[in-house]
């Protein structure tokens, strides 16, 4: 535990998950309820350097996620060239399969 205000428990989120996996319930907490106070405001620096969550766009046309079964050989060797080109695989198929059409 790191700090107590009044009868407030302040945990890290290690202490959360370790309490989580022996079963022991804790409370939702409404945004509300969060003491934002001591927490700077970010610079303009630090919020240009922020990212979207997720998969970030390729080229100006989203990719679209699919599932497509290989031979165990053949996906075996598009990741070994893949590393070697230091690609993602999933690059390297698009690029192979943009080439065949």
């Amino acid at each position: 535990m790191k700090k107590k205000k009044s009868d407030t428990v302040v945990l890290s989120v290690p202490e959360l998950l370790a309490l989580a996996k022996k079963g022991i319930p804790y409370r939702e907490v409404k945004e509300s309820e969060i003491d934002f106070s001591d927490m700077p405001e970010l610079t303009p620096e630090q919020l240009k350097k922020m990212v979207r969550p997720g998969r970030p766009l390729i080229s100006q046309f989203a990719r679209k996620a699919i599932s497509i079964r290989i031979d165990t050989e053949v996906l075996a060797k598009i990741k070994k060239k893949a590393r070697k080109q230091g690609i993602p695989y999933q690059s390297l198929i698009n690029d192979i399969l943009k080439k065949a059409v």
